[in-house]
């Protein structure tokens, strides 16, 4: 009886444990990542001060992407050697100091895209290493929905940076907006860093199943094939969320100003819009997350994938109808849009050991940032030549691909479970 009441107070013991990291991580994660977007939602503010067209500022935008890419490759191998918990403090303090620069250094275009691409650089460290510390305390069976509600802590940090900067800059400055969603990278640091339990971070397993990471621990997760069509996938996924999130705010301002809105009030109140097309979407990838636990990955993140597609495709040609149509569309488009962000990060965590994962997590982040390089530049330069309609049908087009490899990965024989069957 005693040997039983012992066992049921550790494993209390450990699901309070692992419910603190997940907190903990999840809070650090939305102030450090605050930074995210606040360029986005000042962007009708500097292109008049600093004289840019839209590819322009999609380059800035396609710059700090870029510097993540860099950086992400490297942060999940080094998670993999010395622990998510170190990468991800460095990471916060380098990324709000890059950030705080912009406010005193950037003054045009040329100076503008340096800041950003430094302050892209360090939050590739954030994300990935939390998704390592939380591989290492949840097993597969309930990781779709501990790195769901992670995600969903970013998705927030995104939309905050919206509700934050847009006002703030519209009634204050720029400078005052940039500032305070920069400052919580610190605090962020200092929280990973001081509150995290003993030992997260490091590569020892900490979930029950031991297991299944010794039988995969020989597999090579180069020649692995499915998990090259879940990162296919992701790319497509990613071809669009980016360019969305990044360029969703100035279009909201846009479709104000033809509404006949004065330019302040519109920067605030669209600022408000894009926020909440965002924001919508902050429980979406934990409910995902969780129905890909019960029903399988590849069906969730298809249904996501057709959805935002068709969102894409739709919300480009209704800047002249009537207000509530877009704002029904763009809250539709918001939630499907990052549904299945989780999803292919935890059919990833699934695939490769976790002697590995930090390495294959970077590639995935590596190839699939990869693209976000890309697709907000030529969303501006498409802007520029055919307008709204045509720059976000160019979207569409990422996820219709992702759909072709979760088609493809619902034929693999062992991958049964994970593309939506129990046997």
């Amino acid at each position: 009886m005693s040997c039983s009441f012992g066992l049921l107070a550790n494993w209390v013991m450990m699901v309070q444990k692992k419910a603190r990291v997940l907190v903990i991580l999840c809070l650090a994660q939305l102030g450090a990542m605050l930074i995210w977007y606040n360029f986005a939602a000042i962007v009708p503010i500097l292109q008049t001060e600093w004289h840019m067209n839209n590819e322009q500022v999609g380059t800035i935008l396609s710059g700090f992407q870029l510097g993540y890419v860099i950086a992400v490759f490297f942060t999940g191998w080094l998670s993999d050697k010395t622990g998510g918990k170190l990468v991800f403090t460095i990471c916060s303090i380098q990324t709000g100091v890059a950030s705080l620069g912009f406010i005193f250094f950037a003054h045009d275009y040329s100076s503008a895209l340096l800041w950003r691409t430094l302050a892209g650089i360090g939050q590739g460290g954030l994300y990935v290493p939390g998704m390592h510390m939380l591989s290492a305390w949840y097993g597969p069976h309930e990781r779709g929905r501990a790195i769901g509600i992670y995600t969903c802590s970013m998705v927030g940090a995104y939309a905050g940076a919206y509700y934050v900067a847009a006002p703030l800059a519209s009634f204050y400055s720029w400078q005052t907006a940039v500032f305070w969603t920069s400052v919580w990278a610190f605090l962020a640091a200092a929280l990973v860093h001081f509150a995290l339990p003993a030992g997260t971070g490091t590569t020892g397993v900490m979930s029950s199943d031991i297991t299944e990471h010794k039988l995969r621990k020989s597999r090579s997760f180069i020649h692995n094939r499915a998990m090259w069509l879940v990162i296919g996938g992701y790319m497509g996924h990613m071809w669009e969320l980016y360019a969305f999130w990044g360029w969703v705010g100035t279009f909201s301002i846009y479709v104000l100003t033809i509404k006949g809105i004065e330019n302040v009030t519109a920067i605030g109140y669209g600022g408000m819009i894009a926020a909440s097309c965002i924001l919508v979407g902050g429980l979406a990838p934990g409910l995902a997350g969780w129905m890909s636990d019960k029903y399988g990955r590849s069906i969730v993140a298809m249904v996501s994938l057709v959805i935002s597609s068709c969102c894409a495709i739709i919300i480009g040609w209704l800047v002249w109808a009537p207000l509530w149509l877009f704002l029904i569309v763009g809250l539709i488009y918001g939630f499907f849009i990052v549904a299945d962000s989780a999803v292919f990060k935890a059919g990833i965590t699934e695939l490769v050991s976790l002697n590995h994962l930090g390495s294959a997590l970077g590639i995935q982040s590596v190839l699939g940032f990869g693209v976000t390089v890309l697709s907000p530049k030529i969303f501006g330069a498409i802007l520029d030549t055919y307008g709204w309609g045509w720059a976000f049908v160019m979207l569409g087009i990422g996820p219709i691909a992702g759909s072709v490899c979760m088609l493809v990965l619902r034929q693999i024989p062992e991958c049964r479970q994970m593309a939506g069957g129990k046997g």
